[in-house]
């Protein structure tokens, strides 16, 4: 949502957002396969490890928000990703 509305108002707080988002997402939502996985369980004896969920739309969403960041920056560290 952030790349789209940095993308839709060119303003700096959601350009920032969203490349914040990417990268809590890329360095936290991973798996070791690099499947981006669907949150983080808090409950209160998981130690906040990654929920086994592996829905097909979290890739898809992380696809749609880099490409969007990508084409507003064109930042090959983003392409990258």
């Amino acid at each position: 949502l952030s790349a789209l509305l940095a993308e839709a108002t060119s303003d700096a707080i959601y350009m920032d957002a969203a490349t914040e988002s990417a990268a809590f997402i890329y360095n936290h939502l991973r798996n070791a396969d690099n499947v981006v996985q669907d949150g983080i369980d808090a409950s209160a004896n998981s130690s906040c490890s990654l929920d086994s969920i592996q829905a097909p739309y979290n890739a898809g969403l992380m696809i749609e928000g880099l490409t969007i960041l990508y084409s507003i920056t064109q930042n090959a560290s983003i392409y990258d990703l």
